[in-house]
């Protein structure tokens, strides 16, 4: 019907003519006109679909309202009391959980000042094994020096000793005074050595 009715508008616009001049209307302008009427009814129609669509929601906002007028009328006293205590008990739920992340607060605070009092003791700790590590580096060189000097000296009281026996074979000295003071202070020297030795022995267990 739509189209219909264009093409009679059509054709009545084909045979109008310029009431001062009588010439025909030209074909472009019967275009132009019917394209600027085509864009007015599609803006019509837009308008007209945005009207309905308004009209509809407005009509769902008025039933939604009146549903809501009918719920409150319909809300009786023990209803609003029941929640007046609902929100109640969920306002001391609340408390609570502030009061719990409260103390979590306070607790990750202390557990942050335990840890880092742990750190600086873990560090002494490090700091003082390293130097016991090279105190006892530095007994076991001392160690070995005098187990070496130990070493030597048995050596050379051994060495002494046979050149005692050899002597006394070879002279006939039983009891040379000169002899056995030499002998005497080289066993002395070995006491003391030894001494030193479990010393230091017993400084190297106390550091282990």
């Amino acid at each position: 019907c739509r189209d219909s009715f264009q093409e009679f508008k059509r054709q009545i616009a084909r045979h109008a003519e310029y009431a001062r001049t009588g010439k025909k209307i030209q074909e472009k302008i019967i275009q132009e006109v019917e394209e600027f009427e085509l864009d007015k009814d599609a803006e019509v129609e837009e308008v007209r679909g945005s009207n309905i669509s308004l009209k509809n929601r407005l009509a769902k906002l008025e039933q939604a309202l009146r549903n809501k007028d009918e719920l409150a009328e319909n809300l009786h006293v023990i209803d609003f009391e029941q929640l007046k205590i609902e929100n109640q008990q969920l306002n001391e739920k609340i408390e609570e959980r502030n009061e719990e992340l409260h103390k979590l607060r306070k607790k990750t605070v202390v557990t942050v000042q335990i840890i880092t009092h742990m750190r600086e003791k873990v560090q002494f700790v490090q700091k003082e094994y390293q130097e016991t590590k090279e105190k006892l580096a530095t007994l076991d060189q001392d160690l070995g020096a005098q187990r070496d000097l130990v070493t030597k000296t048995k050596h050379e009281r051994d060495e002494h000793r046979q050149e005692y026996a050899a002597l006394k074979q070879q002279t006939g000295i039983m009891n040379s005074e000169h002899l056995t003071k030499d002998f005497k202070d080289r066993a002395d020297r070995i006491k003391e050595l030894k001494d030193q030795i479990s010393q230091l022995k017993k400084r190297h267990g106390q550091m282990s």
